[in-house]
């Protein structure tokens, strides 16, 4: 119930974008970086990502909205991995995890309409993670629902066409440890993409 609701608050963040006085509307590209615990999990970068979101200004400096993504890592391990505190297994591994982020946000922007327009902001919501690991014929997978902030710096680059430009940045997430899922999944990521100004 609560995923639901949740869902509903960010499509309707990002709907009323389209009735605002200046709207922002995105699709980024994300590189992903696992760091902290999650690296010890899974130490390969992600080429494999993508955020779609809106913002509306409330003011020419300052907006509010939501978006959500999908961010896919994934390795091979090879070695002994204990499970459930059980049971130890080796062999070689092959390990992913899965995020799907719905957060709201709020950023800060620099510069002036029509033209390039630093940003810095934050991101707070949920996170919903697959982890999942197979070794030979067997498989163990876990979803489990976190806790996330991102913290981001950015910046809008207006192109020749009226309206759109480009999206580039950096931002750090972490998503909290849960009874689930032990362990703080924090990366690290750049992104780059194209907005589209109403």
């Amino acid at each position: 119930m609560k995923k639901y609701i949740l869902i509903a608050l960010v499509i309707g963040l990002v709907h009323s974008t389209a009735s605002a006085q200046m709207s922002v509307f995105k699709i980024d590209w994300n590189v992903g970086f696992p760091m902290g615990d999650m690296s010890d999990f899974i130490e390969d970068e992600s080429y494999r990502g993508f955020r779609i979101g809106g913002r509306a200004f409330i003011y020419d400096y300052l907006s509010v909205g939501g978006e959500g993504g999908w961010q896919v890592y994934n390795t091979t391990w090879r070695g002994t991995q204990n499970i459930d505190g059980n049971v130890d297994v080796s062999g070689t591994q092959f390990r992913y995890m899965n995020m799907y982020p719905l957060m709201a946000n709020i950023h800060f922007y620099l510069g002036e309409d029509g033209g390039m327009r630093p940003y810095i902001g934050t991101n707070a919501g949920v996170n919903f993670i697959n982890t999942r690991t197979e070794i030979g014929l067997w498989a163990v997978s876990e979803t489990s629902t976190h806790f996330a902030l991102a913290p981001e710096i950015g910046a809008f680059i207006p192109v020749g066409v009226a309206g759109a430009g480009l999206n580039i940045g950096g931002r750090y997430d972490v998503s909290f440890k849960t009874n689930k899922l032990d362990m703080n999944v924090q990366t690290f990521s750049i992104f780059l993409g194209f907005i589209f100004l109403n």
